[in-house]
């Protein structure tokens, strides 16, 4: 009978346990499909987003963030005021009417504050917001300056209403003012309507400014059309339609005839094709001639 041998082993050196003579092959682990490895990827990174944002939202929610960005946000507009980038000096211009008070006042920024710090837009729609300015604009000096540049309105016109005057300035906004009486050669508008028309009015009269020189008052008729008061009482009724084809031919027969010496008291330019004119002093009529109680009426040409 054939006698077996046992296989030839050998001692692992610094171990204990039999370790064959056969070459050890390593296993290999089977790899993960791409669809498996890429939904894990985007799983672990989904993840790390959403615990990202959810701490975030709650840093909102509870006001920790704004608070601490605030708070940053603060220590470094300090740090750049004490680098020397400081309100120290504010430079007007434009400025006419309105206070040197009022224009700080509405800046709002003290001295010494952070440069960077304010807040341009807001301090134009506050200094827009004064009765006489126009427009506003504000901008950054560095390191220590604003310079403030301001379009002030100009006053056109008293606008009469309800037995009192208001100062009115060429766009039609009302300007608030204390002190009337430096504006009492204005031009004198009447009627509900009569600022918002007025810009119009002024564009239309400036067309001929030997005849504007004279025009004392003007009120807005039926919110469609204006009557000019000249300076010697005359009343000139201009057209709905065309207003400006009526003023020149007015200032055509002023210059041609001096219609305004004339002894007028309404000059009726509403038609095209004519003009009427209505007499100040009519000639008295013949005694024989007129009815008993009779009143001379005004003739008309």
């Amino acid at each position: 009978m054939r006698r077996l041998e046992a296989p030839a082993v050998k001692m692992a050196r610094g171990r204990g346990n039999p370790v064959t003579a056969r070459t050890a092959v390593p296993l290999r682990k089977r790899p993960r499909p791409a669809w498996l490895r890429w939904t894990i990827r985007f799983g672990a990174g989904f993840g790390a987003v959403a615990a990202l944002g959810g701490g975030l939202m709650w840093g909102f929610n509870s006001g920790w963030l704004p608070r601490e960005l605030a708070m940053a946000g603060d220590v470094a507009l300090t740090a750049t005021a004490n680098a020397g980038l400081s309100l120290q000096t504010v430079e007007v211009h434009g400025r006419g009417e309105t206070r040197q008070a009022d224009i700080l006042g509405a800046l709002g920024a003290a001295r010494g504050a952070p440069l960077l710090g304010i807040d341009i837009d807001a301090m134009r729609e506050r200094l827009s917001a004064l009765p006489w300015i126009v427009s506003a604009e504000v901008e950054r000096r560095y390191p220590d300056r604003l310079l403030v540049t301001v379009t002030e309105a100009e006053p056109m016109a008293l606008w009469q209403r309800s037995q009192k005057l208001y100062l009115v300035s060429r766009a039609g906004k009302v300007i608030e003012t204390a002190d009337l009486g430096r504006y009492s050669k204005l031009l004198v508008i009447v009627g509900d309507n009569a600022p918002e028309r007025a810009e119009a009015l002024f564009d239309l009269l400036a067309r001929e400014p030997k005849l504007k020189e004279r025009v004392t008052a003007a009120v807005f008729v039926g919110k469609r059309r204006w009557n000019l008061r000249f300076d010697n009482g005359i009343d000139v009724k201009l057209p709905e339609e065309d207003p400006a084809a009526a003023w020149s031919r007015l200032a055509d027969l002023q210059n041609q005839y001096g219609l305004l010496e004339k002894d007028v008291r309404i000059i009726d330019l509403r038609l095209s094709d004519q003009v009427v004119l209505r007499q100040a002093h009519p000639p008295a009529s013949d005694d024989s001639k007129a009815p008993a109680g009779g009143k001379p009426k005004d003739k008309a040409t």
